[in-house]
């Protein structure tokens, strides 16, 4: 008899990989995340309702895959805060680690370099000055085909990368889904409009008051 998802995410932080055996490595954000996930009650309903609708498309979808998807989908969301306070300080990392990949390509008067090793670690300092520029630019185009500004908040970010697996997925919007889903990732309240206006990247607008003038 197959086990309810619930039960599953109950038992994920103690369930071995099948691959190698080896025990999922969780966070602490990450276990607090799946004992939410896990006392949710409509936990089973959304996997149900996922894992059908990737089903009618001839796709697998191991649970194991999706809890992992989903848990480090908010890793992705929340490192916005991250990088947008330290773009700067990114930046002048990677700075240096330019400066130092081309002092080690630099050679001696004899023309040979002063470490035999240097230009090896000077392409391994120029690869990781571009991971630190990458992570520090002021927009991003993932490629998930999200435009990421500084306006970005990470519940809105975590909708859209969402909202995107999802209908990959299941050709289709599951709105319903990724609102619960968040809901329990960032406990919050999200509605479905929430989701749509996450989505399509565009600002959802307040109505004011009557009373307001």
């Amino acid at each position: 008899m197959t086990k309810p998802f619930k039960a599953i995410l109950a038992e994920y932080q103690r369930t071995p990989h099948a691959a190698d055996g080896s025990l999922p490595h969780l966070s602490a954000p990450k276990l607090a995340h799946l004992k939410r996930w896990a006392e949710d009650e409509r936990a089973n309903e959304v996997w149900n309702s996922v894992h059908r609708a990737a089903m009618a498309r001839g796709l697998l979808l191991p649970d194991s895959v999706f809890i992992q998807q989903v848990l480090g989908l908010r890793d992705v969301a929340t490192s916005i805060n991250h990088q947008r306070n330290n773009r700067e300080r990114y930046r002048k990392y990677a700075a240096r680690m330019e400066e130092i990949a081309r002092v080690l390509r630099k050679p001696l008067p004899n023309h040979l370099l002063l470490l035999p090793t240097g230009e090896e670690l000077a392409g391994k300092l120029d690869e990781a000055a571009r991971a630190y520029r990458a992570y520090g630019a002021a927009t991003r185009n993932e490629a998930r085909g999200m435009n990421r500004t500084r306006q970005s908040k990470p519940p809105q970010v975590y909708m859209r990368f969402l909202s995107n697996d999802l209908k990959e997925l299941s050709g289709k919007w599951l709105d319903y889904e990724v609102a619960v889903l968040t809901e329990i990732a960032f406990g919050l309240e999200i509605d479905i409009d929430q989701v749509i206006w996450a989505r399509r990247g565009v600002k959802r607008k307040r109505r004011a008051n009557k009373g307001t003038k």
